[in-house]
């Protein structure tokens, strides 16, 4: 497995992210990978995200509520965002 970049731009770039990012070229050029691919996505992989997100959200919205107190009183602030006690 190797990848050779016979492209001097793209050699110093790998350099750069690498300094930047205190690593070496191949984790740089793999953290970059890995962002790109994240965030440009097919509109499809994005989909199943949401569907995902709402199918949890549901199963959430479905537990048992154990404790019926406010969310300020079970953390213990007042109105003023001070603690009660």
């Amino acid at each position: 497995m190797s990848l050779n970049i016979a492209n001097r731009k793209v050699e110093e770039k790998a350099i750069l992210a690498s300094r930047i990012l205190g690593t070496n070229k191949t984790a740089a050029v793999e953290y970059a990978l890995d962002y790109y691919l994240k965030h440009h996505r097919s509109p499809s992989e994005h989909d199943n995200d949401i569907q995902e997100a709402s199918r949890l959200l549901d199963e959430i919205a479905e537990l048992p509520v154990i404790d019926k107190r406010k969310a300020d009183e079970i953390i213990g602030y007042d109105e003023n965002g001070l603690p009660c006690k």
